[in-house]
């Protein structure tokens, strides 16, 4: 899986897509609470709540999450996938539920890396 650094602009930073037995994938890329990304992927029945959901990263800029992006949508448009342009959003909500869980579990785990001269003596 070759990875392209497109440059592309907020408004891409989600994807949909669907198969013809009513599959559906959606995409999202959404920032942790430092600088860097996490891709949250969300798949189910279309029209009913997602059945499985997946968080990859952190991806330390936008372009390295969609580079992400791109590589697994090349994957699933070979597998009779088809990107929804017209369609709307059915999990955004469900996206932001997982990373806000994201975030809190990394700000409860976040080190203390500042140096103290009495560490070392």
């Amino acid at each position: 899986m070759r990875l392209r650094y497109p440059l592309v602009s907020a408004e891409h930073d989600q994807l949909l897509l669907e198969n013809s037995d009513g599959w559906r994938v959606e995409m999202y890329i959404l920032q942790n609470n430092d600088d860097s990304y996490s891709l949250v992927a969300l798949s189910g029945k279309s029209g009913g709540v997602a059945e499985r959901t997946k968080l990859q990263g952190p991806y330390l800029s936008r372009a390295l999450a969609h580079a992400a992006l791109s590589a697994i949508e090349n994957v699933l448009l070979s597998r009779n996938f088809t990107k929804e342009n017209a369609a709307h959003p059915q999990w955004r909500l469900t996206a932001q539920r997982e990373i806000k869980s994201l975030r809190t579990t990394r700000q409860q785990n976040t080190p203390d890396c500042r140096f103290d001269p009495r560490d070392v003596y």
